[in-house]
């Protein structure tokens, strides 16, 4: 199994201050203890749609881009 997803993925949460990094182990664990995932799943789906990525917008921490 290839772990390119997740070295490019924790590297990013590594870049995030304390604080966010706090945020969102939380918001995974909100996750993975819920039995109804769906509303979680939907909530930050409309939050991600909402943010603008092209003409120097959001860029990811991970990578730059």
């Amino acid at each position: 199994m290839d772990d390119t997803n997740i070295t490019v993925l924790f590297n990013g949460f590594l870049q995030l201050p304390n604080l966010e990094k706090l945020k969102l182990v939380n918001a995974i664990n909100e996750y993975f203890d819920s039995n109804d995932r769906e509303p979680i799943r939907k909530e930050n789906d409309e939050r991600f749609s909402k943010i603008a990525f092209q003409d120097g917008g959001a860029k990811c921490v991970a990578c730059g881009r």
